[in-house]
């Protein structure tokens, strides 16, 4: 009798036994489960951020190199612009400073000649000077401010050969339509490069040259 009940007690024990563990193993295996579902949530959104942060990195590699393209071509561009535009400024003035020479060295006497003489040698010399940047520049800037430098270039042109043929009345009658294209060039190039720039009146302007050699 004793022994049942002993065996009784047993089972009954075993049973508690086995349904507290089997809770306790259910409720660990719950928790475990939602924990590693939390830990494969948060890998996951690890990879997500390290796929942006990538993604991040190479769009800014890209624009920066960009930039630093467009920056690079615009400083080359400014570069040969400035350089034509100085060298244009020289040959301008010479110009005119040839000009009034022909016109207050007029005989073939060897004081007007030589007088004659240097004044052209020295505009010659700033305007192939000026012949060789705005080549460079017409590589580098396009076709709108090499079609422009070309119509100033020829301006000038006709002025000088005006002056050897000594048609003084007719190089100081081309005097406006040089300054006319200078300031086309000059919003050409705002236009084109975005930046500003003012192309200063030649250093002794067709008037002033005028003036000087008819008061002579």
């Amino acid at each position: 009798m004793v022994g049942q009940m002993d065996l009784t007690w047993a089972l009954a024990l075993v049973s508690f036994l086995s349904g507290g563990a089997g809770a306790y193993l259910g409720g660990y295996l719950k928790k475990k489960g939602e924990n590693l579902a939390t830990h494969e949530d948060i890998n996951r959104l690890v990879d997500q951020v390290s796929a942006v942060t990538k993604a991040t990195k190479e769009i800014e590699a890209k624009i920066s190199n960009e930039v630093w393209e467009r920056q690079t071509r615009w400083e080359v561009q400014k570069g040969a612009i400035l350089d034509t535009l100085r060298d244009l400024a020289g040959a301008d003035g010479l110009l005119w400073r040839m000009v009034w020479a022909f016109k207050k060295y007029p005989t073939e006497s060897a004081t007007d000649a030589a007088k004659r003489e240097e004044a052209q040698n020295e505009y010659m010399a700033a305007i192939h000077a000026f012949w060789r940047s705005k080549l460079s520049t017409s590589i580098v800037c396009g076709k709108r401010i090499s079609d422009q430098l070309a119509v100033v270039d020829n301006v000038i042109g006709r002025i000088r050969n005006k002056t050897i043929e000594r048609d003084f009345a007719g190089a100081w009658g081309l005097a406006e339509e040089a300054e006319a294209g200078k300031r086309k060039l000059g919003q050409i190039i705002r236009e084109e490069l975005r930046f500003e720039i003012k192309l200063d009146p030649s250093p002794q302007s067709s008037e002033s040259s005028a003036k000087g050699a008819d008061s002579s």
